[in-house]
């Protein structure tokens, strides 16, 4: 996964003088890139122990595996520009840092995509005699989607954002269910005790999120984390749903693929 990306999953749940060094690097990541701790720590305005901590928390060694992944993860559509929308910006240049935002979001999941656990999970999908999409808030809506494509192309899915609901299922999985969790956060604590329940009941189990150390990370056995978009969570106040929609967009594909007679 691209350093930067890891860096935005994990920006809200840092402390102050992490997010100062994780601002640094995210406005200067080239230059951030050949600087040594010391120096990115001055520039931060923080103590070097601060540095290393970020590194660590985003799954680092230290800092050096830290620089090395900052430098090799540099994204041939952030370098046009990565400037966040300002006051300032007129209505053209909102439009073009929108569009730029949402390629470097498409471009840092995919680089971040466990190619084989989607395949993984469109053949567990596709033999499992029930789909659970559970997802709450917003994410409710988007189970809502998921699972009416499933249902449409003839598959027994069933959408789950009510907390009774989900206290009656977790008792009723089955080895023969697939189980697949939306949490922008990764840490909703109804969604994760789901993923416990279904877990422990043999159910194949999958999790979407924006937060590289959600701890469904480490308990499902499909985690996919996709990036958002900064500038709609902080204008708008909600995220945007385009790399989720386009990771089950391809999960429907592999599916339909995987079920539609063989031609000779």
């Amino acid at each position: 996964m691209p350093a930067k990306m890891k860096i935005r999953s994990a920006y809200s749940t840092l402390p102050t003088a992490e997010r100062k060094v994780a601002d640094f690097i995210l406005e200067n990541p080239a230059r951030a890139s050949l600087m040594v701790i010391n120096e990115i720590a001055e520039a931060a305005g923080v103590s070097v122990p601060s540095v290393t901590r970020l590194a660590r928390k985003l799954g680092y060694n230290g800092f050096l595996d830290f620089r090395v992944a900052l430098a090799s993860g540099s994204s041939s559509i952030e370098s046009l520009k990565s400037d966040p929308i300002r006051p300032t910006d007129n209505d053209e240049a909102v439009i073009e840092k929108m569009f730029l935002a949402s390629m470097r979001a498409m471009e840092d999941t995919l680089k971040a995509l466990p190619k084989n656990k989607l395949s993984t999970l469109a053949e567990k999908a596709v033999r499992a005699k029930r789909i659970f999409v559970f997802g709450t808030a917003s994410s409710e809506f988007l189970a809502r989607d998921i699972a009416y494509q499933l249902n449409y192309m003839g598959y027994d899915a069933t959408a789950v954002s009510d907390s009774m609901v989900m206290d009656v299922l977790s008792a009723r999985f089955t080895v023969d269910d697939v189980f697949i969790g939306i949490s922008r956060s990764g840490r909703t604590k109804l969604l994760l005790d789901a993923l416990k329940a279904a877990k422990a009941c043999g159910t194949y189990t999958a999790f979407v999120s924006n937060y590289i150390n959600s701890p469904a990370a480490n308990i499902a056995d499909a985690f996919f984390c996709t990036s958002g978009v900064d500038d709609m969570k902080s204008i708008t106040g909600r995220e945007s749903n385009l790399t989720i929609l386009t990771l089950f967009g391809s999960l429907i594909v592999l599916m339909a693929r995987k079920t539609a007679p063989q031609q000779d």
